[in-house]
Order: C-alpha cells, then sequence, then structure tokens
C-alpha cells in the first residue's frame, strides 16, 4: 500500500499555553508534541510491512518513519524549522494517484482544510487526531485505530466515502467547509459535528441549575448544550472554552488543566460534558483541557452527560479517548428533567 503520510508537529500544542488553535504557540519543544506522539502510536501499530510512504522531510514525515524502519517511496523536500501551512499544502499538491494509495495525517480541523484545498482528486484521507479541534468527519477515534483502519483498508476491508470538513468559521461557529474522500469505518468519526435541535434543553438547563449546590463545584464543558446552561446562569459563554463555577457563582472563564486540578482535593467536584454532535466523542476531540489527571480528579461518577433529545437519538454509544482502559462501560446521559438513557462507552 502506497501511503502518503504528514505530520502537523504543531497540532494541539496550543494546549500547553489554553490556546484554540496553534497560531501563537510559544517556544516549541518536540519532546512534548502532542502530534509527534500521535504519529509514534500510529506508526507502531501499522503493518509497515505492506507499507510504503511518500512523506516530506524531516520532523513533518521522514524523520518518524525512517525511526520506525518504514520504506520509504519519495521524500518532498520542506524547510527543517519552523513548518507552515504552505509546506503542508505544497507536500500535498506534489502527490498523484499514481504513488499514493491512501492520504494518512496528523493534526486538526485546520490541516483537514488544507488538505482539503490542495489534494487531487481521489485520493482517499484519514485524520489521526491530535489538534485542537477535530469536529470533521475523517478522524480515527485513537491514533491506535487510525493503524488499525489502514490495515483493513490494506486489505481491502474499508472503502472510500465522502466525509464532512467542518472547522471555525471567523464568528467562531463550527461550519460545514464542505467533503473530502475520507474511508468507510467503524474506527473512524463518520460524521462531522451536527447541528440539532433544542428539544429537551430548557429541562436539562433547569434540572442541573436545580441540582447545583453552593459548596460544590461545577466544570462545565464545551459546546452548544453545556454552555445554555451557563446562559441560563446569566453568563456569555464561549463554547470552545471550559468553565469553573461553586455553586451558581463563577469561577474562572476559559480554565485550563492546572486550573482544574488546583480545585481543593476532597472537594465536591461535578464535571458537565455533552458528546460531540455526530460523533459522540465525549473525551479526546475538542476538549483536550480534560485530561486523564482532570478525570481522575473528578471520577466517573461525579461526570454528568447531557444531551439534546435529537442528538441523543442519533448515537449509538460514545466515545473516549484516555490512555486507560479502567472506564465505566456504560455512562448514564441526561436528556430532560430527571429524564437519563444508558449508552455504551467504548474506548
Amino acid at each position: 500500500m502506497k501511503v502518503a503520510f504528514v505530520i502537523n508537529p504543531i497540532a494541539g500544542y496550543g494546549f500547553y499555553s489554553n490556546n484554540k488553535d496553534t497560531r501563537d504557540i510559544g517556544n516549541f519543544d518536540r519532546n512534548t508534541s502532542i502530534a509527534l506522539k500521535a504519529a509514534d502510536i500510529f506508526l507502531n501499530r501499522l503493518d509497515l510491512s505492506r507499507s510504503i510512504f511518500v512523506v516530506p522531510t524531516g520532523i513533518m514525515g521522514q524523520d518518524l518513519v525512517e525511526l520506525h524502519q518504514g520504506k520509504i517511496l519519495r521524500a518532498f523536500q520542506v524547510p527543517d524549522w519552523p513548518t507552515t501551512e504552505k509546506d503542508t499544502e505544497n507536500f500535498v499538491k506534489s502527490l498523484s494517484r499514481d504513488e499514493c494509495d491512501v492520504l494518512v495525517f496528523v493534526g486538526g480541523d485546520g490541516t483537514a482544510r488544507c488538505i482539503q484545498r490542495s489534494l487531487a482528486e481521489g485520493i482517499p484521507v484519514l485524520g489521526v487526531p491530535s489538534g485542537l479541534k477535530m469536529y470533521s468527519g475523517i478522524y480515527a477515534i485513537s491514533p491506535e485505530k487510525a493503524a488499525i483502519a489502514i490495515n483493513a483498508f490494506i486489505d481491502s476491508e474499508v472503502i472510500a466515502q465522502p466525509s464532512d470538513i467542518m472547522d471555525m468559521n471567523e464568528d467562531g461557529k463550527i461550519v460545514n467547509f464542505g467533503t473530502i474522500l475520507g474511508l468507510s469505518s467503524p474506527l473512524i468519526s463518520q460524521s462531522g459535528k451536527t447541528e440539532y435541535s433544542v428539544q429537551g434543553i430548557a429541562d436539562i438547563e433547569e434540572y442541573v441549575i436545580d441540582n447545583m449546590h453552593e459548596d460544590s463545584y461545577y466544570i462545565i464543558g464545551t459546546g452548544s448544550t453545556c454552555k445554555s446552561i451557563e446562559d441560563r446562569l446569566g453568563v456569555t459563554a464561549d463554547p470552545l472554552c471550559i468553565d469553573l463555577y461553586r455553586g451558581k457563582k463563577l469561577l474562572r472563564k476559559d480554565a485550563s488543566e492546572h486550573d482544574l486540578l488546583s480545585l481543593p482535593e476532597g472537594g465536591n467536584i461535578q464535571l458537565i460534558l455533552s458528546p460531540l454532535g455526530g460523533q459522540g466523542f465525549l473525551f479526546g476531540h475538542g476538549n483536550r483541557q480534560i485530561t486523564w489527571p482532570v478525570i481522575k480528579k473528578v471520577g466517573f461518577d461525579n461526570i454528568l452527560v447531557i444531551s439534546s433529545t435529537e442528538k441523543l437519538s442519533s448515537l449509538r454509544h460514545l466515545y473516549a479517548y484516555v490512555p486507560d482502559s479502567r472506564i465505566p462501560a456504560f455512562v448514564r446521559v441526561l436528556y430532560g428533567y430527571g429524564r437519563f438513557r444508558v449508552l455504551r462507552l467504548v474506548s
């Protein structure tokens, strides 16, 4: 299988400075690169004996492929550092169907849009999740699952199909920027973020607020469903931010991982999350501040999952990309005033 492989090494790196993109990341340290770690995991699980690569030189692909002793068909020259979107664009434009059966990229929605603008028709794409924003429908559930999907594609067990490309527009709203040829597999988020009706939202808001206690801390997650609770509390909230409350009082907007881990030990903490519409992700896509240490500090028993009725009816199960298999097999989802439905949680 001829695999074009490109890494956006700074994808997701804004997490460390609590930025929502990677345009201002400060000093970059490849040892803490989220994208390079995801790429390493992907290559470690890929059947390299049946793969040959077309890659950009250096940190954007060649270095890691050679480290894993993968065979390289062609290396496309790019500057050593810093890498830019233009480097990705030029590499992708150089690809042809004759030397590329599939393009695998490591990055987020910004990288996905760049590829969509630059890639020749007929080449399927798979995203290895590592960005801060991953609302598109072309990402594998995890780097491990990405490798399994490509191994299945090599065996002709996976077919190509159009997938949605989603990203933030200038107004900060998540919109559809069209489609790209992706892969069809249960290991891949098959649809991008979807907008749903607000049926049941008012009842959810009322139930959550009625059960908020003055001495408890509340971490309210991303997305319009969660932010409707804050609207009800009189707070104008950014749907891409995690906000922290003590009772019904806002303590911090856009809380970082450090803010959440600094909450008092033994304190009453509840994490309120809504699955990513169209994908069903609770952790790992779109809310990187909710890290595994934060989840362990809160405890699964103190996580409240909320969903509109329409969104809930579109989900068969929920996903969690966390570095530990010890997660509950099922979670309860609040979809009305005191009304719950149980869904399987897949890691």
